[in-house]
């Protein structure tokens, strides 16, 4: 194993061997040789389309055809929306229609997941906007506005209509209701609106989260049946056109999309990988379809989102998404018979009106690498706004002549194969019996460690170098500088989601770009939904991985644990309310959390210290949270350490331990609060002064400390956007070790996993690279004493006067997100290097 050597390279070259059976999966037999060199993207995935497509905006997530055939329409959740129409014979855009212009009270237009077409009128879903708009689609291929379609929710109602899935029947209109909560006791609702006066006729009640609906027809044409997907409760509820109450048809986990061909109905069960085959006569499963391959031992891998059926419906097309394919099914034998690939996230499939081209659109389009460095064209450098979706146009004859090698290709960009986990079987635990795992937030590699000698950073880009963060860089350079490391995710909301589950589902990826894009849906992405918390009403949490999470892992492998703030809290700072302590709300969102939860270890709060930096000066900060929980603690560094000495005390510490320090997001420049080079020097100074404990410790020996960001959403990178800073810390890796391998946040879950002796929870951490950096001997023993900041550093307050100080007076306390993220980089730029960046266009 080469973790003892210094280790460069940012591509790997792959040497995999394949074996299929004759089973399922029927693309050949025999052994093959497939080699190839690969740039992974940060989820580790090689991408590799037929057709890169053309750009739709940001996240496309739902396409339809038009009824005379001549167009494809293209709708979007992301940062950037607009509805795209293409033309279904070239596959050019025609004409785009945005909608990113603000509303009252700083929200934005939106769009949402829903079209549908009644003749030439097109139905439009407007989210939050709790309404429908109706669109002329011409000859031209425009786009002509007609009316809008008021779904407002009902006096009283604690919850927005918004909108999603549509659909039309004569002079009617069903609009889903995608919102749930406490409130609505877990239900969702469908509006029924009258065509002709616009008004509601009432609602009907169906699963949480309604997403999709689709309607089986009679012979007029008419809806004989609504079918709807509940995305929270894994059913398809279904109800007459006229009724109030629906039934419900229990599937797989997380349903998706429907596709309705004659008494037949397709669902896809995005946290189940397969598909659900109903006879709406009999309202039974009739047949479920496995999507995911063999190799991948039962894990979560796929994802199946929009489908397609092929004229004389035989073939099913069916998009992937974590698998950035798409699979092609032989219905009568309910089996894969192969995958092609596409761009990354593919989320819908449409067939050409000849039925020789595949149309996907792919949420995150084709680009592995997206440096921020410079401003990319006028979209400036914030993760979200630079992400370009697109849709592919396939031609199928290709696929059809080499289905076997497109196939193979899928699964050599997956690394799903019998030599996939070679450096797992490489990977040896030298003896380590103590795992701690800090999440940080929200730095890139350059941003923190560009000024290192001899890694691959941009020393220009350095916002916090070495005189900030002097521990972060005395460990990278003691221990392992790791200058190719990627998080998984883009921003909080699915980078909590990706740090501790090595995924996020279906409806955490759509949701979150929508919700940063500060257009108002809540941050449902902690264990929290709406302001209720799912697991502790029994109910399942509609965000929930479908591996489940690190802790879940525990408990299932029976390995001791202790939580520091992970899942904890309450992001719209509940606990301030009058008559409210807040340690009252410091309990865990999941269930498997309880009773290993630290209540009195802070949750997300800029105003309460990640260490004792300032205090050991004798700088008391003005407006800082003094101390917290029980034991009174001044810093969360404090509140471990006391819980520490116990451990050191008894000689008995959990096996596993997660720590969240949080500071390194920063409050940007409001005026008051520390300056964000104070931030991120009280954040490093807290991990130094963990890994200086331990390092003291009898549990040094046998201890390793590995330290992540959730993302690097609010920093600048000239490698990708999504390169970060990672650390190893431990007696067992070799001083002064380099390594340059492509490793992301799923390596390192997979790292923990195996010293750990648990299971991966999904395909993602599956076939990860494990970080190989260990020697056998432990022979880096020397204790690490952690390294103050400067004075002048750790109690930099911000004035009045600073670079954006009045905009950053908006950013969350005690929320991860918030409208400001967006702008976070323009502000740490012009705080720090004293000229400002490229603004976004349209957010001020």
């Amino acid at each position: 194993m080469p973790g003892p050597s210094n280790l460069t390279g940012v591509k790997r070259t792959a040497l995999l061997a394949f074996c299929f059976s004759a089973g399922a999966l029927a693309i050949g037999g025999g052994y093959g040789l497939y080699q190839i060199e690969e740039i992974l993207n940060s989820t580790g995935k090689a991408i590799r389309p037929v057709d890169p497509g053309v750009a739709v905006g940001s996240y496309p997530v739902q396409m339809r055809l038009s009824p005379d055939k001549k167009w494809l329409v293209v709708t979007n959740t992301g940062f950037r929306q607009q509805l795209s129409v293409i033309d279904a014979e070239t596959g050019r855009i025609a004409s785009t229609l945005t909608f990113n212009g603000t509303l009252s009270g700083r929200k934005k237009e939106s769009l949402y997941w829903g079209l549908e077409f009644a003749g030439q009128d097109l139905y439009v879903s407007r989210g939050p906007e709790q309404k429908v708009s109706v669109y002329t689609l011409g000859d031209d291929g425009k786009l002509t506005f007609k009316r809008d379609l008021e779904n407002a929710r009902s006096a009283g109602a604690p919850l927005v209509n918004f909108v999603s899935g549509l659909a039309c029947d004569g002079d009617t209109l069903y609009a889903l209701n995608n919102m749930t909560g406490t409130s609505t006791e877990w239900k969702g609702t469908v509006s029924e609106i009258d065509l002709t006066t616009g008004q509601s006729r009432g609602n009907i009640l169906v699963g949480g989260f309604p997403l999709s609906i689709a309607a089986i027809r009679d012979a007029s044409g008419h809806a004989r049946e609504l079918f709807v997907t509940s995305e929270q409760d894994g059913v398809v509820s279904y109800f007459h056109p006229g009724a109030r109450v629906s039934e419900d048809i229990q599937v797989g986990a997380n349903p998706t999309c429907l596709l309705a061909r004659g008494n037949t109905l397709y669902v896809s069960n995005a946290g189940s990988d397969s598909i659900s085959v109903i006879d709406t006569v009999k309202h039974t499963v009739s047949k479920t379809i496995m999507l995911r391959p063999p190799h991948m031992r039962g894990l979560p891998s796929c994802t199946p989102l929009g489908m397609d059926l092929s004229a004389d419906g035989s073939t099913l097309y069916v998009a992937l998404a974590d698998m950035n394919a798409v699979a092609i099914v032989n219905v009568a034998k309910g089996d894969v018979k192969g995958y092609f690939p596409v761009g990354w996230y593919p989320t819908d499939v449409k067939l050409s009106p000849d039925g020789q081209k595949l149309f996907v659109s792919n949420a995150k389009g084709v680009d592995v690498r997206i440096p921020n460095g410079k401003p990319v064209g006028k979209l400036g450098t914030y993760i979200q706004n630079i992400i370009e979706g697109t849709v592919s146009m396939v031609p199928l004859s290709q696929v059809d002549a080499d289905l076997s090698g497109m196939s193979r290709q899928v699964f050599v960009n997956n690394r799903i194969s019998t030599g996939q986990d070679a450096l797992t079987k490489q990977f040896k635990n030298p003896g380590i019996k103590h795992v701690i795992y800090i999440i940080k937030e929200n730095r890139t590699y350059d941003n923190v460690l560009g000024d290192l000698p001899g890694g691959n950073g941009d020393a220009s880009l350095c916002l916090f170098p070495r005189e900030v963060t002097p521990n972060q860089h005395a460990l990278a350079e003691r221990f392992v500088l790791l200058d190719n490391f990627f998080c998984s995710a883009e921003v909080s909301g699915d980078g909590w989601n990706w740090s501790t589950a090595g995924a996020a589902n279906e409806y955490v990826s759509r949701n979150v770009p929508f919700n940063y894009s500060g257009r108002g849906r809540d941050y449902d992405f902690e264990g929290e939904v709406n302001g209720g918390r799912p697991e502790m009403d029994d109910m399942r949490d509609v965000a929930a991985p479908p591996g489940g999470y690190i802790w879940d892992d525990c408990r299932k492998s029976h390995v001791s644990m202790r939580n520091y703030g992970f899942f904890v809290g309450e992001s719209d700072a509940q606990g301030l309310r009058p008559g409210v302590r807040r340690e009252d709300v410091m309990v865990p969102t999941k269930k498997a959390l309880i009773g290993v939860t630290d209540p009195s270890f802070d949750q997300f709060d800029l105003d309460y210290p990640d260490s004792e930096i300032n205090q050991s000066y004798g700088i008391a900060i003005p407006n800082e949270l003094k101390t917290f929980g029980e034991s009174k603690a001044p810093s969360r560094f404090s509140e471990w350490k006391r819980e520490f000495d116990g451990y050191v005390k008894s000689g008995n510490m959990p096996q596993f331990q997660m720590v969240r320090f949080c500071r390194d997001h920063t409050a940007g420049t409001a005026a008051g609060k520390l300056s964000p080079r104070a931030m991120v020097a009280d954040n490093d100074y807290a991990v130094g002064q963990l890994v200086d404990a331990v390092s003291h410790s009898r549990f040094w020996k046998d201890t390793v400390i590995c330290v992540v960001e959730d993302d690097a959403q609010a920093g600048i990178d000239h490698v990708d956007c999504h390169r970060s800073i990672a650390f190893v810390v431990s007696p067992y890796v070799r001083k002064g070790t380099h390594d340059s391998r492509f490793y992301n946040t799923d390596g390192m879950l997979h790292t923990m996993e195996l010293l750990l002796g648990m299971s991966p929870m999904n395909g993602f951490d599956a076939v990860a690279d494990p970080i190989s950096v260990f020697d056998p001997r432990s022979d880096n023993l020397e204790p690490f004493d952690a390294i103050k900041p400067s004075k002048e550093i750790s109690s930099e307050i911000n004035k009045k006067a600073a670079y954006r100080s009045g905009d950053s007076a908006r950013i969350e306390r005690f929320g991860e997100e918030s409208e400001m993220d967006v702008q976070l980089n323009d502000i740490l730029w012009g705080s720090i290097k004293g000229k400002p960046r490229r603004k976004l266009a349209g957010y001020k």
